[in-house]
């Protein structure tokens, strides 16, 4: 299999940290949506130029993180990262989509102050993405563990890993996102870090 998209998209980072978890073995093609070189390979896996792409052995190309991890777990049940089924499925589930909604909104941050030029920054879109990322967090962190404990049975679970790439995303592109303590979040990160999975992908 080959995974499309580079570190610096949380997206393609989860998938990237999910396969490793489940022990796969992956081909990775560092593409950058921005980059102008990489927009005919981009369109030839997404037609929107959007990564993480991943391309199966028979050339079956998934597209987008949920989608994509679904069917990891699907084909490797014994691995699973999300249970099946049950009370601690929906839990596991709703701690991903609060990591990826404020993950959303941590790449919008980038974009608008990060990309687009200074006079044309919208303010008050900023301030309100501003306030957006701050709630997310806030609630990633009154649901993590305070001691940084991972939420599977055995290791991290799917949660662990998009509340990780979540918080790592926004510290690493504007850590003036971060304007009070997350004490429960910097445990979960520290922990992940000790594992490969995660201080491989850690984008630098």
């Amino acid at each position: 299999m080959k995974l499309v998209g580079r570190d610096l998209s949380p997206y393609a980072r989860r998938v990237a940290i999910w396969c490793a978890l489940q022990e796969r073995t992956i081909e990775r093609e560092a593409l950058a949506t921005f980059d102008p070189a990489h927009t005919a390979a981009l369109r030839a896996v997404h037609p929107s130029r959007r990564v993480p792409a991943l391309v199966l052995d028979d050339g079956t190309v998934l597209i987008e993180t949920f989608a994509i991890c679904d069917y990891l777990d699907e084909t490797m049940p014994h691995l699973r990262l999300v249970p099946e089924s049950g009370p601690a499925r929906r839990a596991a589930m709703q701690r991903i989509a609060m990591a990826h909604s404020t993950t959303e909104k941590v790449v919008a941050v980038f974009y608008e102050k990060d990309k687009r030029p200074a006079e044309l920054v919208w303010d008050e879109w900023l301030e309100r993405l501003t306030y957006q990322v701050r709630a997310g967090l806030a609630a990633m962190e009154a649901a993590a563990d305070a001691d940084g404990v991972f939420a599977g049975p055995d290791g991290p679970d799917g949660g662990d890993i998009a509340v990780v790439c979540a918080y790592q995303m926004a510290r690493i592109t504007n850590p003036w996102l971060l304007d009070g303590d997350y004490p429960a979040l910097d445990a979960l990160c520290d922990r992940a870090m000790a594992l490969k999975p995660f201080a491989d992908t850690y984008p630098r």
